[in-house]
């Protein structure tokens, strides 16, 4: 699993709370540093869940765009937003692009919905 969050903090949050239920996780600020951290371990990410907004004026979405293209696989991807100016056309587009889009805050129960269905198995 990658995470993409430019905040560390969040990131790290992130990352312990899905270790906690057995998750390998890939921590990145950006998804060029996931990419890196993927092709050190040889790894396919199973599913990523991104921020929207990053630095570089990167967004979550064309993070996991990015991904699934270097990957040729539609992997599973969420995008979180705390962003209240983020445009409904934004939404839109993540959303046909198959990523489901959660607004801070979000709870741990969420995130173990999600991917107890995108993974098939309870992420409990």
């Amino acid at each position: 699993m990658v995470v993409i969050e430019d905040e560390a903090i969040v990131l790290a949050g992130y990352q312990m709370l899905f270790e906690s239920w057995g998750h390998h996780v890939i921590a990145a600020q950006s998804v060029g540093e996931a990419i890196d951290l993927l092709a050190e371990e040889s790894a396919c990410p199973g599913f990523i869940l991104a921020d929207f907004r990053l630095r570089d004026g990167e967004t979550g979405t064309e993070a996991i765009e990015i991904l699934r293209r270097a990957y040729a696989n539609a992997i599973p991807g969420v995008v979180v937003t705390g962003d209240t100016t983020v445009t409904a056309e934004s939404l839109r587009l993540a959303k046909e692009a198959g990523m489901q889009v959660l607004h801070k805050p979000v709870n741990g129960r969420q995130l173990q919905d999600i991917l107890g269905r995108v993974m098939g198995r309870s992420a409990g």
